[in-house]
């Protein structure tokens, strides 16, 4: 067989609205069908209809701007062969609220989107949250904003990774998150609240399964978008911070301090790379339950 020659696997189509963030869809969309042979089909709804560009036989772009929902799914339908499975990269701010979403969507086996990636304020996490609670479409979602997490999750079970912090783990009062944008933050607490079986007790509190305490937390907008700068959590007697360094990139700056008082440390914050994290997402062929978990706290944490 000639070494040249791609049989591609899945269809992946890349839908962008903004400009700004053409590039960088673009990017990664090069890099998945680089490792993983793809048929590649970029809307961008940036420009409008006529606008054309081939990048082999296996890339084309189109500008969709102006184009109805019903038509972007048409062109879909008529540009990809349906016997191999969609993959949707999804780089635009609304998901319920926007028809073109909910028309391209249900074709599709594995949906990726960025809920901090075109905004940086809770509204995309809100609309993807709607769109999960109002269909009956059930593809394989997943949301780089989560994705780039695994860091963090990392260091705060980490810091309970000793017997001697047990304790605290399940005496802890309060949580502090400080990210660039809010879904990070909102995830963030999803996926602790989740793993403790903490339930949502009114704004701004957790309460234990059990009723046996109040645990309150705060958000608060920090740094850059995207990013994570800091975790604080708070036993009775302990506390436990994890922060960016400000004087070492890549690195966090671990304290705990209290009755339990250890030496101060910086680690290395593991780096996230995103197309990994993409080929990840679109490999793994079941729910994340941890993921799922982590998304129906954050709503029941935006809920009115």
């Amino acid at each position: 067989m000639n070494a040249d020659v791609r049989i591609a696997t899945m269809n992946l189509v890349v839908f962008v609205e903004d400009e700004r963030l053409l590039s960088w869809a673009r990017e990664r969309a090069h890099l998945l069908a680089s490792r993983h042979a793809s048929r590649v089909l970029v809307l961008n709804a940036s420009v409008g209809e006529g606008a054309k560009a081939e990048d082999g036989d296996d890339w084309t772009e189109l500008g969709v701007g102006g184009r109805s929902p019903e038509q972007l799914q048409a062109l879909t339908m008529a540009l990809l062969p349906e016997e191999m499975p969609g993959v949707l990269l999804w780089v635009a701010p609304r998901t319920a609220a926007d028809e073109r979403f909910r028309q391209l969507a249900p074709g599709m086996r594995t949906i990726l989107l960025d809920s901090s990636r075109a905004i940086d304020d809770d509204a995309a996490l809100r609309d993807l949250i709607a769109y999960r609670a109002g269909t009956e479409h059930r593809a394989l979602f997943h949301d780089l904003a989560y994705l780039r997490l695994a860091p963090w999750q990392e260091v705060v079970a980490d810091f309970f990774d000793s017997n001697a912090f047990v304790e605290d783990l399940f005496d802890l009062q309060h949580v502090t998150v400080a990210s660039g944008s809010d879904a990070e933050g909102y995830y963030l607490l999803g996926w602790l609240a989740s793993r403790l079986g903490w339930e949502p007790a009114g704004k701004g509190s957790f309460q234990p399964r059990n009723h046996a305490r109040e645990i309150t937390y705060e958000i608060v907008r920090e740094g850059q978008a995207r990013r994570v700068t800091r975790v604080e959590l708070q036993s009775h007697a302990t506390r436990f911070l994890a922060e960016l360094c400000t004087r070492s990139e890549g690195a966090v700056w671990l304290e705990v301090s209290g009755a339990k008082q250890r030496p101060a440390r910086v680690e290395p914050l593991h780096d996230v790379d995103i197309t990994s994290l993409l080929e990840r997402a679109i490999l793994h062929e079941q729910p994340d339950p941890v993921f799922f978990d982590s998304l129906e706290v954050a709503g029941r944490l935006l809920s009115p």
